[in-house]
């Protein structure tokens, strides 16, 4: 999949059309921006950083059960993600009080919040992005009806149920986050954008130490460093899968094999309801990986590499929990 036209450049991302209409490729960038972009940096590595951390965390959201607009990773900066027109409202999940809710209601730093609050902004840089309410929302028009701005405060508190105790797995404090939605081809609600320390905060659990781009905004440096260290912490996350492969003869190779049978089925009177037999071989593997993306993705490049011989043989794959 190749890129073709820069349809839109955003603060941390580039999106290109491909020669799918309905597939875009996502590249993440190494810029930072705080205070709705008015203040600036660069940060080397940070996009590929992002791009990783958002793939492993889209694909544990999708193997419990979130549709998101996440295909695959390309490459170390690019993923492939389906087209979805963007619903223009921000919505943040908080757990654990900071940052600007804490300006606007004073409560204290770092107070964990009797229940997770979800909070809508008006995606606009030109405003800075305002909080905005349910009936704001609908007189605007950023939603088609009232029901969608329910679907997108469930969705929002199924993604913190998920992401919660799997960072908590690994000393993070999973303090609040920001996710934008959109409608794909059929009108679903997906989640889409991405899921990074860029989108997030993280404090470490026991020292309380702030690994996202709070460091940025708080110039406390080492931002790359901190970015690092949430990758390798949830690198560690892996699951086993069963990978199942099917490997056959590509269209227009002689199947010597199927022949055989085909002609010995006519033979027993089969012959006027089965035609053109393949033969193929079966391999069963046991993958560790971060997501069943990840497990087909490793999967892929193993019949890529050596389990196919993609000159005369095609193949597909099928991913199994456990």
């Amino acid at each position: 999949m190749e890129k073709l036209e820069l349809l839109y450049e955003g603060k941390g991302k580039k999106l290109y059309s491909t020669s799918d209409k309905n597939q875009f490729i996502a590249e993440f960038k190494d810029d930072l921006t705080a205070f709705n972009a008015q203040k600036r940096s660069q940060e080397l590595g940070k996009g590929i950083l992002n791009n990783e951390i958002s793939t492993i965390i889209f694909g544990e959201l999708s193997d419990n059960g979130i549709k998101t607009h996440f295909l695959k990773k390309l490459n170390e900066r690019d993923m492939l993600v389906k087209r979805v027109n963007i619903i223009p409202i921000e919505v943040v999940v908080r757990n654990v009080a900071t940052g600007s809710l804490t300006k606007r209601l004073g409560i204290p730093e770092g107070r964990e919040l009797t229940t997770p609050i979800v909070e809508f902004y008006y995606k606009n840089d030109a405003m800075n992005d305002p909080i905005i309410n349910d009936e704001h929302a609908v007189i605007m028009g950023l939603v088609d009806k009232s029901e969608e701005l329910e679907t997108l405060k469930v969705q929002a508190r199924k993604v913190n149920d998920i992401l919660k105790p799997f960072f908590a797995k690994v000393g993070l404090r999973l303090i609040d986050f920001k996710l934008e939605f959109g409608k794909d081809q059929n009108g679903e609600i997906i989640l889409a954008d991405e899921i990074s320390p860029d989108s997030c905060r993280f404090w470490d659990s026991t020292t309380g130490e702030k690994l996202d781009k709070d460091r940025f905004r708080q110039d406390i440096g080492g931002v790359k460093v901190a970015y690092e260290e949430v990758k390798n912490r949830i690198l560690v996350l892996k699951k086993g899968y069963k990978a199942i492969v099917n490997i056959f003869l590509k269209e227009g190779v002689l199947d010597s094999a199927g022949k055989a049978v085909n002609h010995a089925l006519g033979s027993l009177g089969f012959g006027e309801t089965v035609n053109d037999v393949r033969i193929g071989r079966q391999i069963v593997l046991k993958v560790s990986a971060n997501s069943k993306s990840d497990a087909e993705a490793q999967t892929r490049q193993m019949c890529e590499s050596l389990l196919a011989n993609t000159v005369i043989e095609d193949y597909n794959i099928e991913i199994i929990n456990g």
